[in-house]
């Protein structure tokens, strides 16, 4: 009896190691790219030459992609065992992830002064802007698809309350803001600020009722 419990313990700690590698890869793809980037804004500074916009993301996405696929064949008869259901949720949530960094290294290389930070509301090229809406609604929306497909009323109902108190970091400040900056009072309305706050609060209450 205590072998069979240590055994599944054992089991489902692998499982959790397994799943974090994809986070790993992704922030390790992530932090690459902003090492090329960290390059480019380095040598744009100081007048030296600097690498093609493209270089840096290609690396790291190749490598990301890379890294991703040997992953995948290592863990491949773990992947076959799961249901249809959890397969699906877990596509949708690491594919969430995985469009998100993308869409960051991507925006990241798409600047027209590389000296600035992404979230510094410096110019997009147009094919970039493009590109970069295209990916965050059809990807997101397929995401958003497979997830919903797949999970059960437990997390359902976690999603709900996530998704009414991230409206409501919304909602709320964003009038507030807007009057005080019309009044010289606030600098003008950030709409980046406000939605990675919304999305903060989103995620706290969504994991807080989905672990608690």
């Amino acid at each position: 009896m205590m072998g069979s419990k240590d055994m599944t313990m054992a089991n489902e700690k692998q499982r959790r190691l397994g799943l974090g590698w994809p986070i790993a890869i992704f922030m390790g793809t992530a932090m690459l790219a902003g090492v090329f980037a960290g390059y480019n804004k380095a040598a744009a500074e100081a007048g030296d030459t600097m690498l093609a916009p493209w270089v840096g993301p290609l690396i790291a996405i190749a490598l990301g992609v890379s890294a991703m696929a040997l992953y995948l064949r290592r863990h491949i008869d773990q992947w076959r065992q799961w249901s249809p259901r959890k397969r699906l949720y877990w596509i949708s949530l690491f594919g969430s992830f995985g469009l998100g960094i993308m869409i960051a290294i991507m925006m990241q290389s798409g600047q027209q002064d590389v000296s600035n930070d992404m979230f510094s509301n410096s110019a997009l090229t147009p094919t970039m802007a493009v590109v970069l809406s295209l990916m965050w609604v059809i990807g997101l929306g397929v995401a958003m698809i497979l997830y919903h497909r797949s999970i059960d009323d437990h997390e359902r109902h976690a999603y709900r309350l996530g998704a009414a108190a991230g409206f409501y970091a919304f909602v709320v400040p964003c009038p507030v803001w807007w009057v005080l900056a019309r009044a010289g009072m606030a600098p003008p309305v950030e709409a980046m600020s406000l939605f990675l706050f919304s999305l903060i609060v989103n995620c706290g209450v969504y994991l807080w009722f989905k672990f608690r």
